[in-house]
């Protein structure tokens, strides 16, 4: 289901990209898998073959074969067993994708009411009314999307629908990439022993790791950041100032099975669009696509089995 909806998800943001010409500062180079110890790679390339039935392409790299798509890592080979690449994969700058999108709709005639959070819904006669905001204010509307995030089960249950998500705290690490016009990155990747991910994304270096339930804060200290720190010393030693770093720690919506929960629930007014965990931009576009579809009472372009409140495992 997760899969379906990332194929889908990658050509509705490439469709969106392409049609309002929106700079992301993407790349379209794949994504590396890396594994450390040949008994895990093995049992990867096991595990890989079922994405790849599914119709995700995807080749199995030995060591000089990851050097030949990131020469990057000629000086690390040795630490390498091998890699799965995921060809068609890509990476970009979330934030400012969103921002160009916000552009595109205000141009269009939205309205973005920033700064000021919903507190809870307000509905009758199996209807979502209004919503209370922050500062106690309120807004009406015809329709209601609650893409909320961690916060989505919360705001729900005040009109009565309970939500399977709870926030799950990853790591995160933004550094300069280092300007002394060497060898820069060129693929995403993610370290399958350290479960640590990168990519480039313009002239910064983002590196993401962990997840782990400790409710709804989003404190770090040095410790948290320990596998950062490991998997650029060990693989990235001279891609970035690492003494310029800016850390962070958020709460991702997981729901237990993995997939989003899209459509409409509770009060025939209210749809939902939330519970991505750490893929939320993978599957945003397609997610939001599937919502307007629903709305609008057309056919979804992929089957929504699996990704509604009422149709989970």
């Amino acid at each position: 289901v997760k899969l379906r909806l990332a194929q889908y998800s990658q050509r509705m943001l490439d469709q969106i990209a392409a049609d309002e010409r929106i700079d992301y500062d993407d790349i379209h180079e794949g994504l590396l898998y890396l594994y450390r110890d040949p008994k895990r790679f093995e049992a990867g390339i096991k595990k890989m073959k079922l994405v790849q039935e599914h119709g995700q392409k995807q080749d199995v790299l030995d060591p000089d074969g990851v050097v030949e798509a990131e020469p990057y890592f000629a000086p690390v080979k040795h630490k390498i067993a091998g890699a799965i690449y995921g060809v068609t994969d890509s990476s970009g700058d979330s934030v400012k994708f969103c921002r160009q999108v916000q552009a595109a709709c205000e141009r269009m005639g939205s309205k973005f009411v920033l700064g000021n959070g919903v507190t809870r819904l307000s509905a009758r006669g199996g209807k979502v009314q209004s919503v209370t905001l922050d500062d106690g204010g309120s807004l009406t509307a015809d329709l209601f999307v609650l893409s909320a995030g961690v916060h989505s089960p919360k705001i729900a249950r005040s009109v009565g629908v309970r939500l399977p998500i709870a926030p799950a705290k990853g790591y995160s690490a933004t550094f300069p990439i280092k300007g002394n016009g060497g060898m820069k990155l060129r693929i995403g990747c993610v370290d399958e022993e350290l479960l640590v991910a990168w990519c480039r994304i313009g002239d910064r270096l983002r590196v993401t790791s962990s997840a782990e339930f400790t409710g709804y804060e989003t404190t770090y200290n040095e410790h948290d950041l320990r596998l950062i720190r490991k998997l650029t010393q060990d693989l990235l030693p001279d891609a970035a100032e690492y003494d310029q770093g800016a850390y962070r720690a958020c709460n991702r919506p997981m729901t237990p099975d993995g997939p989003p929960i899209l459509g409409q629930a509770g009060p025939d007014n209210l749809y939902i669009n939330s519970g991505h965990g750490h893929m939320g931009f993978t599957m945003a576009c397609g997610s939001s696509r599937i919502v307007a579809d629903l709305i609008d009472g057309k056919k979804t372009e992929i089957p929504v089995e699996g990704l509604t409140l009422t149709s989970r495992p």
